[in-house]
């Protein structure tokens, strides 16, 4: 266990939370080091990058005052002090790729979670934006989302006795990304790449909810009718966590509405050019 140290966390970031109780859980660090951010004391706030603790996780060292950032802090608390769990972790082909895997999470990890605006009254920890990172999201997202469909809707066009082209679900995807995106631009233009990155979790979170169907059918080989029943039900939970971000950001419901009308025009357009 890792003792004399505080780790600073956005007490209002679920991510961070899960984490920093992880942590706890299994003892890695004593039960008074997770700091919330918001309220670390002005006798830290002097030996810590503050601005830099918004972006990268901060671990600051009580006894020698010194602190560490971000994905050196993570392996300092995974390693527990042997040297044979870091280094492996610190060589630049394995250190690197983490870095920009830790970088494309903190740098996302609001439109990952999707929680609401921090108090007014709170010290502001929010990440700065950044462009790559945040398109990268948006593309890594659609690319998955179009590899789970592709997939699942095999079943379903099927059943009813037509195929659609592999490229099919990757157009759908990116042309989502494209169509809600000018939407946005036209309706709240501070809020668009905010938008772009909650809407590509929530069809992350549709894609994931759709694999153990998948995963399932490898043993029992579902009819059709039972996927389709099980993406209508997938489509409403994506369509309430849509409606959930959407009050988050103030966007009221224009965001959804649009949503589900390219949705529902590029069903009937499939049906109609491929059955």
């Amino acid at each position: 266990m890792i003792a004399n140290h505080k780790l600073l966390i956005d007490q209002n970031c679920p991510m961070c939370n899960i984490y920093g109780k992880t942590f706890k859980k299994f003892n890695m660090l004593d039960q008074e080091s997770i700091t919330p951010y918001q309220i670390v004391g002005e006798e830290l706030t002097c030996s810590i990058d503050m601005h830099r603790a918004q972006n990268e996780v901060a671990l600051h060292d009580t006894v020698t005052g010194k602190t560490i950032y971000g994905l050196d802090s993570m392996i300092e608390i995974f390693a527990q002090g042997k040297n044979w769990i870091k280094k492996p972790l610190q060589f630049p082909l394995v250190y690197l790729p983490l870095k920009q895997l830790y970088n494309f999470i903190t740098y996302n990890r609001k439109v990952i979670a999707g929680n609401a605006p921090s108090p007014a009254e709170d010290r502001v920890c929010e990440p700065d934006f950044n462009y790559f990172y945040r398109t990268l999201f948006i593309v890594l997202t659609a690319l998955f989302t179009g590899l789970v469909l592709n997939s699942y809707t095999n079943h379903i066009t099927n059943y009813f006795g037509f195929t659609t082209p592999w490229f099919v679900e990757y157009i759908i995807c990116f042309g989502q990304v494209v169509w809600q995106g000018t939407m946005i631009l036209l309706w709240s233009r501070k809020n668009s790449w905010d938008y772009l990155g909650n809407m590509s979790a929530v069809s992350t979170l549709g894609g994931i909810l759709l694999l153990p169907l998948l995963f399932m059918n490898s043993f029992f080989d579902f009819s059709g009718i039972v996927f389709l029943v099980y993406f209508m039900v997938v489509v409403g939970i994506m369509l309430l966590e849509h409606l959930r971000r959407c009050s988050n950001m103030n966007l009221g419901y224009l965001p959804t509405i649009s949503w589900l009308s390219f949705r529902t025009v590029v069903l009937f357009s499939i049906i109609w050019i491929f059955n």
